[in-house]
């Protein structure tokens, strides 16, 4: 029996719409450029990695000035951006919770985002939040799956898990969960009624 349903954020329940066009607008340089840069040293980020680790070398590629001030005003709109959860993956969650199951979060993303996590309004719509820099590991290594399991309390083949990567998802898979790859908030809720978290509406 499932117990646990753990999800991914970016993709899954949050949707990051504007993160490129914003940032590269603010900054005055092109979309693709500046997508190029921003995804180049993002595991770093999710890792653990400072602010100012990571968009010095993005500021320094685009041309532009690595100022303290750019810095912070970069960090705070990506995780703005970021932490925006859909309304149909909010009451996913909250379905997932009165169905009688743990809620739980792992999250690929930096410092910035836990924080804008922490303060947001639907933090309590999930019993535990687990984000990769601050556990100073990143999907998809199998410790981060252990480590999900070991704060959830929960065994391996009673975790079900929704992520957009496949990468993650098969990371998932090798561990013992039941694990499934994200392509909507339709098909997220089929498919954990599928396996019997849900009930049929």
């Amino acid at each position: 029996m499932i117990r646990t349903v753990v999800f991914d954020f970016g993709k899954v329940l949050a949707s990051g719409e504007g993160v490129i066009e914003e940032a590269a607008a603010l900054l005055g340089v092109p979309e693709q450029d500046y997508a190029r840069v921003y995804w180049a040293g993002r595991t770093a980020y999710d890792a653990g990695c400072s602010d100012a680790e990571y968009w010095t070398p993005v500021l320094a590629a685009l041309g532009k000035p690595t100022t303290p001030e750019m810095i912070d005003r970069l960090a705070r709109l990506d995780a703005r951006l970021w932490a925006v959860m859909r309304p149909t993956a909010r009451e996913l969650l909250r379905d997932v919770r009165a169905a009688g199951r743990t809620v739980a979060v792992l999250s690929n993303a930096p410092f910035s985002v836990d924080l804008a996590f922490a303060d947001a309004d639907y933090a309590p719509d999930a019993d535990l939040w687990f984000v990769s820099a601050s556990m100073g590991i990143v999907k998809p290594n199998p410790a981060i799956y252990t480590r999900v399991e070991e704060g959830t309390e929960t065994a391996a083949g009673e975790i079900a898990f929704i992520d957009d990567s496949a990468l993650n998802v098969s990371a998932a898979l090798r561990a013992g969960w039941t694990a499934h790859l994200w392509s909507s908030d339709a098909d997220s809720r089929a498919w954990l009624t599928q396996i019997g978290v849900l009930p049929r509406r």
